[in-house]
């Protein structure tokens, strides 16, 4: 019986060092930056996880922040990268589907992984381009790939 156990502790410890080389893999994956034209490693960027208000209405609604997009900030020039997904290939009532989601899927994998992540619950300024790179790569990103109609 002392066998199997150790052997399962074996495991983990090769499941623990393969999860180590998945982050220190991704850490390496670049984005293209829009301002600057040129690709940066995830791990060397600084992300901004953004966020909007939902106002008090009526008694028990509202009060609360909700958790928005997220944004890398270009270390040569920088400018805001907003990080859109367009999942409008999907039914409205399915895109919250974690399995469906590509922005849900790269927040979860990748956003430990940037230099830094600040939280930020002020409006954003003008300072920013709109970036689509992440997901028109998915596929190197290992997200979700979008659903091809025939």
């Amino acid at each position: 019986m002392v066998i199997l156990e150790q052997q399962l502790e074996k495991l983990d410890e090769e499941k623990r060092k393969i999860h180590q080389k998945i982050k220190k893999r991704n850490k390496k994956r670049a984005i293209k930056c829009v301002s600057c034209d040129k690709a940066h490693e995830i791990g060397d960027l600084t992300v901004i996880q953004t966020h909007w208000y939902t106002p008090p209405s009526g008694c028990t609604d509202g009060d609360y922040w909700n958790e928005g997009e997220l944004q890398f900030v270009c270390p040569e020039t920088e400018i805001k990268n907003r990080l859109l997904f367009n999942n409008f290939e999907v039914p409205y009532e399915e895109r919250r589907k974690f399995k469906l989601n590509p922005e849900a899927q790269f927040k979860s994998m990748y956003k430990g992984l940037f230099k830094e992540v600040i939280e930020s619950y002020e409006k954003t300024d003008n300072n920013w381009v709109n970036n689509s790179y992440v997901d028109k790569h998915r596929k190197k990103f290992g997200l979700v790939e979008k659903v091809v109609k025939n």
